[in-house]
């Protein structure tokens, strides 16, 4: 837990971290271009088409004795003993994973130094230099593929229970992006520096996740299983069916989240989409942080899934859904009563959104954070029930944010995303993982609170 929480605090904290020196030391221009550069990587992101969630989940159903996967629903439960790791299963499982990172970091590749170049040229501002931007997006971009490329790792990981390892990665991964940032940041660097320091963050991840995950003697075995193209085939179709569920539902959740700093960055401007992504990377790392104990407990959830351990289930659930609320609470909090007087103390060029703009964002996005999770919890009955609500969704918030923006301004996103969301992910999603675990959501919440008490004592 405190490995994962470091992990998360750096992952998505991470930005939040750089924010103030980067608020400080880039111009509003160069800052809303460096959004616009996370925005696109997101978008990159998308090419994965959910196959991340699916490996660690399948592999987690693997490790814990599954001798077959199916396409939905829950392998059948293992009898008598302790489980026995189908190796020849497990190496399909890893060459299928190769198979589709490989070919997700070629698409990228195309895509970020390609099409992603052409954008950015035609955002950038008489004020930029037009090389060095393009450098720096270039620097950024070789880093995400690079990324990309060694993605399977860290969902094999993940889904065999090498939690500590998996966030040490990210620590180290995440801890270095932030000190090379610095360092630029303060040698004079820019936007340039920013996109170096990505390239070499992400080669110390690669290096470090590649060390974990040889250090399991069962890795070496692997490479005597009996592996042939055709069981590649036949296991990659079988994954496809609820990864690419998952990744329609990834592009519903891009253009809610990350679609408006494009949108922003087009119809106000890279200064004023500057303000607007400030306060998004806040209010998406402050939720990300309070949500880590849902990611850390997912290889948990599908254990017991596969255990057809409902009750202890729903204790996870109950747990996560109560620490998340209190940290995201208190979290926004502070930030509306105090976010703009610490950036202002600092000597930043740069603030949030006025404190009104920004209370409605993150109560919109408290909201999604707890439909959030409980949608990941009915990922681990190995189904995706929220495909078509999230496409509908995220083409709902990209067309209401186009009709609102022009007459509201920032405004106008803000209360499209909420609107779509109140709609019926808000509460749809909570309400069928209540009926899953046929508790009511009181008891649930009890069952939570009872196991956080007993971590305490």
């Amino acid at each position: 837990m405190i490995w994962g929480y470091l992990a998360q605090a750096l992952n998505l904290g991470g930005g939040l971290l750089l924010l103030p020196i980067s608020a400080r030391y880039l111009s509003p221009e160069d800052l809303g271009l460096w959004f616009v550069f996370s925005a696109l990587a997101g978008l990159a992101q998308l090419m994965e088409l959910g196959f991340q969630p699916t490996f660690a989940r399948n592999a987690a159903y693997v490790y814990a004795g599954a001798q077959q996967l199916v396409k939905t629903g829950l392998p059948e439960r293992t009898e008598g003993g302790a489980p026995a790791i189908n190796v020849d299963l497990l190496a399909s499982l890893l060459q299928a994973a190769r198979t589709v990172y490989r070919a997700v970091a070629a698409l990228a590749a195309v895509v970020m130094l390609l099409f992603g170049s052409l954008y950015i040229t035609t955002l950038l501002t008489r004020q930029q230099d037009v090389a060095q931007s393009l450098l720096a997006w270039g620097m950024f971009s070789l880093g995400a593929i690079i990324n990309f490329y060694f993605g399977y790792i860290n969902a094999f990981l993940q889904g065999r229970g090498d939690i500590t390892q998996g966030s040490k990665v990210t620590v180290f991964s995440r801890g270095s992006m932030v000190l090379l940032s610095v360092s630029a940041l303060l040698m004079g660097y820019g936007l340039l520096g920013l996109g170096v320091a990505s390239l070499l963050s992400a080669a110390v991840g690669r290096v470090t996740a590649h060390h974990y995950f040889t250090k399991d003697g069962l890795i070496e075995r692997l490479r005597t299983a009996a592996v042939t193209a055709a069981n590649n085939k036949a296991l990659l179709r079988t994954l496809w069916h609820n990864a690419g569920r998952l990744g329609v539902v990834q592009v519903g959740a891009f253009l809610i989240q990350r679609g408006n700093v494009l949108i922003a960055a087009s119809f106000v401007g890279l200064a004023a989409s500057g303000s607007y992504g400030i306060t998004v990377t806040v209010l998406m790392a402050l939720s990300g942080m309070a949500s880590v104990i849902c990611q850390l407990q997912l290889p948990h959830l599908a254990s017991l899934q596969a255990a057809y351990n409902r009750k202890g289930a729903a204790e996870v659930l109950g747990e996560t859904l109560l620490m998340s609320w209190i940290f995201y609470s208190l979290g926004l909090t502070v930030l509306v009563v105090a976010g703009n007087e610490v950036l202002s103390m600092i000597g930043s060029r740069n603030h949030l959104l006025p404190w009104p703009l920004c209370l409605m964002l993150g109560i919109v996005l408290l909201l999604e954070m707890n439909h959030s999770i409980a949608a990941s919890y009915l990922t681990t009955l190995n189904k995706v029930p929220f495909v078509g609500a999230a496409i509908v969704s995220g083409v709902g918030v990209t067309l209401l944010t186009l009709l609102l923006i022009k007459p509201f301004g920032i405004a106008g996103m803000v209360a499209a995303q909420g609107i779509v969301q109140l709609a019926y992910n808000n509460w749809k999603w909570p309400m069928e993982a209540v009926r899953h675990l046929e508790l009511s959501p009181s008891n649930i919440l009890v069952l939570g609170a009872r196991k956080i008490v007993s971590r305490c004592v």
